[in-house]
C-alpha cells in the first residue's frame, strides 16, 4: 500500500475515533446540563447551613409564609410568597422575586431574599422545573424557564397589584432566567443578575473546554442536537445578552472576578448593551462562581441596596 493512503486510513480512522469521543461526551454533557443530580430542600439547608453560616430562624419563625404554585412548562411550578408586614399598608408594593442557580432550590436563595426583606420587600422564592417540589423532568437553564417566571410574575401582579414594584434577582442559572424575561415583558422594575451567561453555546464551549478539555466543537453542537430531538430546547435560541441589548430595565451586574465556571466577560458584555443608565456592573475580586456573596456579604448587600434605592427613586420622579 502506498504511503499516502496509509496517511489517509491514519487521519481517517482519527476522525471517526474523534467522533466517537465526541459523541460519548456531548451525551455527558447533556445529561449534566439538563438532568443533573438536584439537591432536595432539606439537603440544600444543610449545605447552607454548614458551608455559607445561614441562619433560617427568620425563615422558620418569624417570615409569614404562603405556599403557592403556577402553571408552567412542564408542570407546576412551586414556590412561597413570604409577605413583609411593611408592605401591608403601603399604596405601592414592593417585591422581590428570587430565581436559585442550577441543582438547587428555593433555599438557596434565602441569601439573597434577606437583602431585600431587611429593603422593605415581600419576597417570592420557587423552585425551577426539576427542581425542589416543581414538577418537571429535566431543566434547559433559562430555555423555558424564563417562560416559567413570566407566568410567576403574573401571578405577583395579580396579589400585589399592577403598579407593584417588582425586582428580580437571579444567580447563575438563575440570573439568566431573570435576564431572559427582559425579553417578555417590559413591566419589570429592575434586575440583580449574579454571575449570569450571555449567550448558550458560548457558555457551553467554554464549561466544556474547562471540564473535559477537550474543544467544544463537535461536542457542544452534538448535545445540542439531542437536546433538540429529546426537549426542543435548541442551545442557540437562548442568549440573554439579545433580551438586555432590547430592554430598558435597570440592571445590576454581579460577578466574581475569579469565576471559572462562567466568565466575567458574560457579565460586562452585557453591561455594554445595557440601554439604561442606572445599571451597574460589579466585579468582586477573588470570588468564584456565585460565591460573590459568601467572599463579602456587606460588600454584597451594600452594592444591592444602593442599587435598589436608586432605582426607586428614579421610579418616584417619574
Amino acid at each position: 500500500m502506498a504511503w499516502y493512503w496509509i496517511v489517509l486510513v491514519v487521519i481517517g480512522a482519527a476522525v471517526v475515533l474523534y467522533t466517537l469521543l465526541s459523541f460519548i461526551v456531548a451525551r455527558v454533557v447533556l445529561k449534566m446540563a439538563t438532568t443533573p443530580t438536584a439537591h432536595t430542600l432539606d439537603e440544600a439547608r444543610a449545605y447552607q447551613t454548614e458551608h455559607e453560616h445561614m441562619d433560617y430562624g427568620d425563615y422558620d419563625n418569624v417570615w409569614k409564609r404562603e405556599e403557592f404554585e403556577v402553571d408552567g412548562h412542564s408542570g407546576k411550578v412551586r414556590g412561597e410568597i413570604v409577605f413583609n408586614p411593611t408592605n401591608d399598608n403601603a399604596e405601592i408594593k414592593k417585591v422581590a422575586i428570587v430565581c436559585h442557580g442550577h441543582t438547587w432550590n428555593r433555599i438557596n436563595s434565602y441569601k439573597y431574599a434577606r437583602i431585600f426583606y431587611d429593603l422593605g420587600y415581600s419576597l417570592v422564592l420557587y423552585d425551577h422545573a426539576y427542581f425542589g417540589l416543581s414538577d418537571g423532568k429535566y431543566t434547559t437553564l433559562g430555555y423555558y424557564e424564563c417562560h416559567d417566571l413570566s407566568a410567576v410574575c403574573d401571578m405577583v401582579r395579580d396579589r400585589f397589584g399592577k403598579n407593584a414594584i417588582i425586582a428580580l434577582h437571579g444567580e447563575s442559572m438563575g440570573a439568566a432566567t431573570v435576564l431572559g424575561v427582559l425579553g417578555l415583558r417590559n413591566d419589570i422594575t429592575m434586575v440583580v443578575a449574579d454571575c449570569p451567561f450571555s449567550n448558550t453555546m458560548k457558555y457551553y464551549r467554554e464549561v466544556c473546554l474547562e471540564s473535559t478539555h477537550l474543544p467544544g466543537f463537535p461536542i457542544v453542537d452534538f448535545a445540542n442536537a439531542m437536546s433538540k430531538r429529546r426537549y426542543g430546547y435548541d442551545f442557540t435560541k437562548y442568549n440573554p445578552i439579545d433580551s438586555v441589548a432590547i430592554s430598558n430595565t435597570p440592571i445590576c451586574f454581579i460577578h466574581g472576578k475569579a469565576d471559572k465556571f462562567i466568565y466575567p466577560k458574560h457579565s460586562e458584555d452585557m453591561y455594554k448593551v445595557c440601554k439604561n443608565s442606572l445599571s451597574e456592573l460589579h466585579l468582586v475580586d477573588g470570588a468564584g462562581h456565585a460565591r460573590s456573596h459568601v467572599t463579602d456579604p456587606q460588600g454584597y448587600r451594600k452594592i444591592v441596596a444602593e442599587f435598589v434605592a436608586k432605582v426607586e427613586q428614579s421610579v418616584d420622579e417619574k
